[in-house]
């Protein structure tokens, strides 16, 4: 079934209201009629015998991005498990679920669409975890993230294939494939590794509070960021990441901001964090995610916009080519290497 209800409502997307007027959730501002608020969303998790499934709730729940800014993520994970358990399924989870039996992955394929350059080793106790998105979607971004890190010395290696880390699993409330994909995981991990460093921000979230007896240190790529020495002159706006500031990481943003600012860069503060619409909700609730991105893209000033997010990445590189926006879109990875 479809889980996206009709918000009835065109936008003029340009001139939207600011940030600094609009719900801290996306998702609800968009399309507030078909959205569970908070407190519910709470109480059902943790009454989930009071929770009705029904295509009403399935709708409700899954107008959710899963950014965190309202602290009720988790709460809506639950209930996406109670409906996929009581066969509540988005088409889409469906088709999903079938890639993963197929590739081992939310994608139908499998196969890297970035080129490994032959200098990285095969064998090193520091593995670089690429994410599905990354490896397969986004190349260009996953080499400079890449780049970076040999441009800094750090040693590592990637893996000929890797397992999902399951957060598309996750977030559509499927368990059993999730579980096989954790297992897997952590079995590989903690043989060969001491150190993982993630690209991706979901990825460095689920390893952390969702994998239990996982044994490497598990590091983001940005605290690893360091500025430039020679200095550059532009100005940036950067989207930085929901999964990182809402879910036990608020230090990053402003950490991100600092190096910018040491390498050279002016950073607009105009802009308030407000989500890009990346991540699982392009998969179940397109219409308005478009409609998010659409407004979130035009908050950007500047010449330079920027971000570390693969998901966010995609998105603004979808949309800053849709809305013709003057400032051109450059990944960090690539401002901060010499």
């Amino acid at each position: 079934m479809n889980p996206e209800a009709d918000n009835g409502r065109s936008r003029d997307c340009v001139h939207y209201k600011p940030v600094e007027q609009r719900d801290k959730c996306c998702t609800k501002e968009l399309n507030p009629k078909c959205f569970m608020e908070f407190e519910q969303a709470e109480f059902f998790a943790e009454n989930p015998q009071k929770f009705k499934s029904s295509e009403e709730t399935l709708k409700q729940v899954y107008n959710c991005v899963h950014c965190n800014a309202c602290e009720t993520s988790n709460s809506r994970y639950t209930l996406k498990r109670k409906l996929h358990a009581d066969g509540f399924q988005s088409d889409d989870t469906l088709a999903m679920v079938e890639c993963f039996k197929q590739y081992g992955y939310p994608f139908n394929r499998s196969k890297y669409r970035v080129k490994i350059p032959p200098n990285v080793p095969k064998e090193n106790d520091t593995l670089f975890f690429l994410g599905c998105l990354s490896g397969i979607k986004l190349p260009e971004f996953t080499l400079h993230a890449i780049e970076y890190l040999q441009s800094k010395g750090v040693d590592f290696t990637i893996l000929d294939k890797e397992t999902c880390c399951g957060i598309p699993l996750l977030d559509s409330g499927e368990t059993e494939i999730l579980a096989k994909c954790i297992q897997t995981n952590t079995e590989l991990f903690n043989a060969r590794f001491k150190k993982i460093i993630c690209l991706c921000p979901a990825c460095y979230d689920v390893f952390l509070n969702y994998y239990k007896g996982l044994e490497p240190e598990i590091i983001f790529i940005a605290d690893l960021f360091e500025p430039l020495r020679v200095k550059r002159v532009e100005t940036v706006s950067v989207q930085h990441l929901c999964q990182m500031e809402y879910r036990g990481r608020p230090d990053l943003s402003k950490r991100v901001d600092h190096i910018l600012q040491a390498s050279g860069y002016r950073v607009m503060e105009n802009e308030k964090l407000w989500c890009c619409g990346g991540g699982m909700g392009i998969m179940h609730i397109p219409k308005t995610i478009d409609a998010v991105a659409r407004i979130r893209i035009h908050d950007f000033h500047g010449e330079i916009i920027t971000t570390y997010c693969v998901s966010c990445f995609q998105i603004l590189r979808d949309y800053a080519k849709k809305e013709k926006i003057t400032p051109r879109l450059v990944d960090t990875f690539k401002l901060l290497t010499e």
